[in-house]
C-alpha cells in the first residue's frame, strides 16, 4: 500500500541529483492527452495510492489506507517521497499573488461596473447589457477549462501559466481604448477570462501536489489572494479612477497584473520526487465513468447552483449602496467591497483549517448556508453600518466553496479523478457564472427594487447547501463511508 508523505523521508537511501525526476518532461503524442492534475503528477513520477479516496478528518487522518471498491483506473507504484519545505512556501505565495490580481479583479467589479453604467447607459444599455462583462469574464473563467486542460497536458503548465499572464494582462489593457460595449465585452470579458482560466488551471493543478495533511490550509492560503486583492483594490481602483479616470486605472492595473503573474510564472512549478517508481496514468481528457457516481452528480447541481449565487453582491453593493442608501458608489461602495474581500481573505483560511479537522462537506454546507442568509442582512440594510455588517458575514462566509470543491472531488470519487472532476465541475458553473449577473439586472430593472434580487440570491445558495446535504446522507446512509 503506497502512502504520499511529502513531509516525511523514507528510510531507503536517498538517490543522487542525477536519480532526481525534474518538472517539465516534455509528454510523447501518446501521453498528451490526459487530466491536467494527473499530468502534472506523471511529470513528476507522482505516486499516490490507487486505492485513496474518503478524505480524512482531523480525528482520521488515516484515508491514505483505506481500501474501496472503486477502481481509479491508475496504476500506482510503492514509495514515493515528495520535495517538500520552503521552496513549497514560494509556490504558495506565487499562486496568492494570482489569485490576488486574477480572481481579486472578480470582487470589485462592482466598481468598474457603477461606471459602466453611467456611460454606457447614456447611449441606451441596460444594467443587464453592462453586467455581460462581468458574467463573461467569469463564465470564461470556468467555461475555458475545457481548453485549458488539455493545452496544458500538450505544452505543460509553464506555458499555460505565461500565456494566462499575457493574455489577461492584454485584455485589460485593451479595454482602456474601448470605445463601444462590445469592445469590453471581447477584451475585459472574454480575455480576460481566458487568461484567468489559464492561471487558476495551473495553480488549482500544481499547488496540492506540495502538501498532503494540510491540503485545504494550503489552498485556503493560496485563495485568500482573492480577499486580499479585493481589500486593496477596492480602496486603490476608486482613487486611481478619481485621480487618473477610468482608462488610465485600467492600465494601471493592467501593468500590476502582468507583474505579478509574470513573478508567479516563475517561481510556480511541480515538486521534485526524491524517490518511487513512475507512474501509469489514464490517457484521457475527461473520465467520463464519474458521471455515474451518484455521489459526484448531487456534487454537480450544488456546483451549479453556486455558480448562480457567488457574483452577485460583489457586483451590485455599490450600486445598492447609491440607490438605497444614498451614498457614493465609488467610495462607500468601494470601501464595503474591501470590507467583503478582508473578511474573505480571513474566511478561506479559517475554513480551510476547518474543513481539514471537521470534514470538507460537512463544513462546505454550513458556509452555504450562511451565505445565504447573510443575503436576508442585506434585504434589511438601510444604512452604511448595516451593509458593513453584511459585507463582514458573507464575505467571510462565501468564498469557501472555491478552496474546499477540490477535497470533496477527492473525497467522492478520487484525488486520481481529480483532473477530470474539476473539470467538468468548472464546465456546470459556467451557465451560472454568465448568466446570473444579467439574471439579477433584468430581476432590478423589472421590479424597481432590490429584494427579489436579493431573494434571488439567497435562493441560489440554499439550493447549493441541500444538494450537499443529499450527498452526506447518501455517503453516510447509502454509500456507508465517513466521507463528509
Amino acid at each position: 500500500m503506497a502512502r504520499v508523505s511529502p513531509l516525511h523521508p523514507t528510510k531507503e537511501k536517498m538517490p543522487t541529483t542525477n536519480n532526481i525526476s525534474f518538472v517539465q518532461e516534455k509528454p510523447d503524442k501518446a501521453s498528451s492527452r490526459r487530466p491536467s492534475y494527473v499530468s502534472a503528477m506523471q511529470a513528476n513520477n507522482f505516486i499516490l495510492d490507487k486505492n485513496e479516496r474518503y478524505g480524512a478528518t482531523c480525528h482520521d487522518h488515516g484515508y491514505h489506507n483505506r481500501s474501496t471498491s472503486v477502481d481509479t483506473t491508475s496504476t500506482f507504484e510503492e514509495g514515493a517521497v515528495m520535495e517538500s519545505g520552503s521552496r513549497g512556501y514560494l509556490v504558495v505565495f506565487g499562486g496568492f499573488l494570482t489569485i490576488m490580481v486574477a480572481i481579486g479583479y472578480v470582487s470589485i467589479y462592482g466598481i468598474f461596473q457603477s461606471q459602466y453604467d453611467d456611460i454606457y447607459g447614456a447611449q441606451g444599455a441596460s444594467t443587464s447589457d453592462v453586467s455581460l462583462v462581468g458574467s463573461l469574464a467569469v463564465g470564461f473563467q470556468f467555461g475555458f477549462t475545457i481548453i485549458s486542460g488539455p493545452l496544458m497536458n500538450r505544452f505543460g503548465y509553464k506555458v499555460v501559466l505565461w500565456s494566462g499572464s499575457i493574455i489577461g494582462s492584454l485584455g485589460l489593457l485593451l479595454a482602456s481604448w474601448g470605445s463601444q460595449l462590445w469592445h469590453l465585452y471581447l477584451t475585459q470579458g472574454a480575455m480576460f477570462g481566458i487568461g484567468v482560466s489559464l492561471l487558476n488551471l495551473a495553480v488549482t493543478a500544481i499547488l496540492p501536489l506540495w502538501y498532503d495533511k494540510y491540503r485545504s490550509f494550503a489552498m485556503g492560503i493560496c485563495f485568500c489572494g482573492a480577499g486580499i486583492g479585493g481589500l486593496v483594490f477596492g480602496f486603490i481602483i476608486p482613487a486611481l479612477i478619481n485621480a487618473v479616470g477610468l482608462r488610465w486605472a485600467l492600465r494601471i492595473f493592467a501593468i500590476l497584473h502582468f507583474v505579478c503573474t509574470a513573478f508567479a510564472s516563475i517561481v510556480i512549478r511541480a515538486p521534485r520526487q526524491l524517490s518511487g517508481s513512475r507512474i501509469i496514468v489514464p490517457k484521457e481528457v475527461l473520465n467520463l465513468q464519474i458521471l455515474k457516481d451518484p455521489g459526484f452528480i448531487f456534487l454537480l447541481i450544488s456546483a451549479a447552483f453556486f455558480g448562480f449565487a457567488y457574483m452577485v453582491p460583489f457586483t451590485y453593493i455599490p450600486s445598492y449602496t447609491k440607490d438605497v442608501v444614498g451614498l457614493d458608489p465609488n467610495i462607500q461602495g468601494g470601501h464595503l467591497i474591501s470590507i467583503m474581500s478582508a473578511a474573505n481573505a480571513v474566511g478561506l483560511i479559517t475554513i480551510g483549517f476547518a474543513a481539514d479537522c471537521l470534514g470538507v462537506i460537512r463544513v462546505t454546507t454550513f458556509i452555504l448556508m450562511a451565505a445565504g442568509a447573510s443575503c436576508f442582512l442585506w434585504m434589511a440594510s438601510y444604512s452604511y453600518s448595516a451593509l458593513v455588517w453584511f459585507s463582514i458575514m458573507y464575505g467571510f462566509f462565501s468564498g469557501g466553496f472555491f478552496i474546499l470543491v477540490a477535497a470533496i472531488i477527492a473525497n467522492t470519487i478520487g484525488l486520481a479523478n481529480l483532473g477530470s472532476g474539476l473539470t467538468i465541475i468548472f464546465l456546470v458553473n459556467t451557465p451560472g457564472n454568465i448568466l446570473t449577473l444579467p439574471i439579477a439586472g433584468n430581476m432590478l430593472g423589472s421590479t424597481g427594487g432590490y429584494k427579489g434580487m436579493i431573494g434571488y440570491n439567497a435562493a441560489m445558495y440554499f439550493g447549493a447547501a441541500l444538494f450537499l446535504c443529499i450527498l452526506m446522507f447518501y455517503n453516510h446512509y447509502i454509500r456507508k463511508v465517513d466521507a463528509v
